[in-house]
């Protein structure tokens, strides 16, 4: 039977502190009810207005304010419970209902409201949060915003192809970053002195207003190569389409240039009857014509000259210039066409300097950059005093090398000139360590086999509740993650490990919280990690997490 994945059922937001606008009697709830309803949208098309104040009630009954959703879970069908023999069968079998057997851990609370908190703080950054655009434009502008970002936000959500587990913790963090602070220090010392929001930004999804596609690709597009004269020795013969007569042409040739000389066609070995058993010799003769500089309208007036020819060298050079080598000819075969291939090839003229001479000192060349420049677009950002209270704020950002640099705080139209540069040095700076990091990872020692073939375990750390930081391969939908980070910051406060292990297959799964102290008191570091070691016991599970926690530095 076909299973139906899970779906949203409703999304509403809702505001009871809102009272109608127009006059309204005191005994009328049910508008009292609607005016509090700043956003509702429903997979059906058409909702009675009794069903969504339902809904909504029922929010309001377990809290106060807040983004309430009706989600569906995922479910198969039950095949039908045949009963009876008959006529009638058929008849009872299309009027039965089809039942349906929920899977209750196809979607998990946590992720639910980590996804619905990241909606909100996208929708806030682009626009400012709910009580600033209350108080400065009004409920129909919030009305209206909300129309536009949430409908577009809830039916294109995906409940469980969302984000893996490591994005539900926090932007992750590059693993190079302990190294790449240092570049990031000197970038921010050689800055003016104003104030700066200063954060690396790397390999995670960036929470800015969408950029312009147009200006994306200019963006990631490299600069034009400049076109110089052309050095090469030889050169393709500009092709003129001209017309011919229909009656002369066949499957495109022209009949007229096909000269039916039979004798002079080359024929392959096996048909000339063993007359071509002799290979070519590797020295050539080569025939320059028209040598005579005076009179070059006599084609007749030959004069030979004898050059020694190295034809792998020759082969090599025509390749290298793309044009096809001629196909090897029998000796007999050649005396019988009256030609050679040397009578289809030209001297090299003196002063003329080699292709590949050209080539190299063209690839020399450095590229020439454009001057670096910030691009600037618009966020919300909260107050340090109220986390509600949003201000727009222009954000200067610089794309170079597939790394992003972003600076807040400059009070001017755009930063000083010097700040884009010592950015796109910040940037090119970056990506000489990550590259240099990459080779050095390909020179080491390879590993065994038994290295290779034993899996891997992975973790991944949610630094403070804002950051994560993970192992290179981390990549995880599993529930036992999202069941543990539940019980984790649940209602209760003792539990500080949970380890778990499933069936089949038999891997180890554990989160802890409180990774370290900070100023005396417990961190709000957490770890979570699988163990794919169906041997493992649960001492060597416990040996495997306290040593990635050494590894992520946390500790103190």
């Amino acid at each position: 039977m076909s299973r139906v994945a899970a779906n949203l059922s409703y999304l509403t937001i809702y505001n009871p502190t809102l009272r109608p606008s127009g006059d309204v009697a005191t005994d009328d709830e049910d508008a009292e009810e609607q005016a509090h309803i700043l956003f509702y949208t429903s997979k059906e098309r058409a909702v009675s207005r009794d069903r969504m104040l339902r809904q909504v009630g029922l929010a309001k009954a377990l809290i106060s304010f807040s983004e309430f959703q009706g989600v569906n879970v995922a479910k198969t069908p039950r095949p039908p419970v045949d009963k009876g023999k008959g006529k009638g069968k058929e008849k009872n079998k299309a009027e039965q209902p089809v039942v349906y057997d929920y899977h209750e851990f196809s979607v998990h609370d946590v992720a639910l409201q980590t996804d619905i908190m990241r909606g909100y703080e996208k929708f806030k950054l682009r626009h400012g949060s709910f009580s600033s655009i209350l108080s400065s434009s009004g409920q129909e502008a919030l009305e209206l915003q909300l129309e536009r970002f949430f409908t577009i936000w809830a039916w294109s959500w995906d409940l469980e192809a969302g984000p893996e587990f490591r994005e539900h913790l926090g932007p992750p963090l590059h693993p190079l970053q302990m190294s790449l602070v240092q570049s990031l220090d000197e970038f921010t010392s050689r800055l003016p002195d104003e104030p700066l929001y200063r954060h690396v930004l790397s390999d995670c999804p960036l929470q800015f207003p969408s950029i312009p596609s147009a200006a994306t690709s200019a963006l990631f597009s490299p600069p034009p190569l400049s076109t110089g004269p052309d050095d090469s020795t030889i050169k393709a013969q500009k092709s003129e389409f001209k017309r011919e007569d229909d009656s002369k042409m066949f499957l495109g040739m022209n009949l007229d240039a096909v000269k039916m000389d039979m004798p002079k066609w080359n024929w392959p070995g096996y048909l000339t009857f063993g007359k071509g058993a002799k290979r070519p010799p590797e020295l050539l003769a080569v025939t320059p014509m028209n040598e005579d500089k005076g009179n070059p309208d006599t084609p007749d007036v030959e004069q030979t000259a004898d050059f020694e020819v190295d034809r792998s060298a020759l082969e090599d050079a025509m390749i290298s210039e793309r044009i096809p080598a001629p196909p090897e000819k029998d000796g007999d075969a050649d005396a019988e066409d009256g030609r050679s291939m040397a009578d289809t090839i030209k001297p090299p003229k003196e002063g003329v300097e080699d292709s590949s001479e050209s080539l190299e000192e063209s690839e020399s060349t450095p590229l020439e950059l454009e001057p670096a420049q910030f691009s600037c677009t618009t966020v919300h950002l909260a107050t340090t005093d109220d986390a509600q209270a949003t201000q727009r704020q222009k954000l200067f950002y610089l794309i170079r090398d597939r790394i992003l640099v972003a600076v807040l705080g400059f009070d001017g139209p755009e930063p000083d000139p010097s700040v884009a540069a010592e950015a796109a040095a910040l940037a090119v700076a970056l990506q000489e360590n990550m590259d240099d990091e990459a080779l050095q990872s390909t020179v080491e020692a390879l590993p065994s086999a038994a290295k290779i073939l034993q899996p891997k375990d992975r973790y991944v750390i949610s630094a403070s509740q804002q950051f994560a930081i993970s192992s290179t391969d981390f990549d995880s939908h599993s529930g036992h993650l999202y069941n543990a980070r539940q019980m984790l910051r649940g209602s209760e406060p003792d539990i500080s490990e949970v380890f778990s292990r499933g069936q089949n297959p038999q891997h180890w799964h554990v989160g802890r919280r409180g990774l370290g102290t900070e100023q005396g008191a417990e961190a709000d570091e957490e770890v979570y990690m699988e163990v794919f070691r169906k041997e493992a016991s649960l001492t060597d599970v416990d040996n495997a997490l306290a040593n990635a926690i050494r590894k992520s530095r946390l500790t103190s």
